[in-house]
């Protein structure tokens, strides 16, 4: 099955780096129009430059909610409305319950549960009619399996996957497909020590991650895999796809 995404308009948040930046690329690749959002507008501006005028750059926080909502109406105008959301942005953060921050825990939950809920809820009034629209949002493995160090991170995403069974119920009476797509280890800043929050003491953990002397594989294909995911057929969604490298073990 090939994957065309001709025609189509996409809202992708955490466009910036990672898995969002290869999720724009994935988009114009297949033939759609993508709006790329994210805080770093010099990083927009060399996606921009790269993928030419079917990528508009919308600089965004989109932990400021106010600011948000009219970043995606931006996003909308500029591409002549919205038939797909792809959101990506969100942190990692590591750290023992016992000794870390609660206030970083409620900006981390703001930033990978409460944003990409309210990313929804904004696309969600441009969404065209008599056409495909697809809701996909990017969670985490670590939703379903415990680690030591990763209770809030993991809380934030086994949030999200609530939500995202919710969410799923409410658009179906609208046709609106929904996907929640849980990574495994992909090469991201995430798993930097520049794009890691480290809150607190870190407990021991032993947990395997690969198999032998295997490593994160390349963002590019789980950014292909999403835009496979929103190329299906009208009528036919994956709701929830879980992807990891071979390799990986945990989580």
């Amino acid at each position: 099955m090939g994957v065309d995404l001709g025609g189509r308009r996409v809202l992708v948040t955490g466009a910036s780096s990672g898995i969002g930046a290869e999720v724009c690329r994935a988009v114009v690749r297949s033939g759609g129009a993508v709006a790329m959002m994210a805080r770093r507008q010099e990083r927009l501006e060399g996606l921009h430059h790269e993928l030419g005028d079917r990528a508009i750059a919308v600089p965004c926080d989109v932990t400021d909610l106010d600011a948000l909502e009219v970043a995606v109406a931006d996003a909308a105008a500029g591409l002549g409305g919205l038939d797909g959301v792809v959101t990506v942005a969100g942190k990692m953060m590591v750290g023992s319950v016992s000794t870390g921050t609660p206030q970083l825990w409620r900006d981390l939950f703001e930033l990978n549960l409460l944003a990409p809920l309210a990313t929804v809820r904004f696309a969600a009034d441009h969404f065209a009619t008599g056409v495909r629209r697809d809701v996909v949002l990017v969670g985490s493995a670590a939703a379903l399996t415990a680690l030591p160090g990763t209770a809030i991170y993991s809380a934030s995403k086994r949030g999200l996957q609530a939500a995202v069974d919710t969410l799923r119920l409410e658009l179906a009476t609208e046709g609106i497909n929904v996907s929640h797509v849980m990574p495994g280890m992909f090469e991201t800043e995430g798993l930097t020590l520049e794009g890691l929050v480290i809150d607190g003491e870190v407990p021991p953990n032993d947990f395997p991650f690969f198999a032998g002397e295997a490593t994160p594989a390349d963002p590019a294909v789980l950014a292909d895999i999403i835009a496979f995911v929103m190329s299906l057929p009208d009528g036919v969604c994956i709701n929830e796809l879980v992807v990891r490298p071979t390799t990986q073990y945990n989580p």
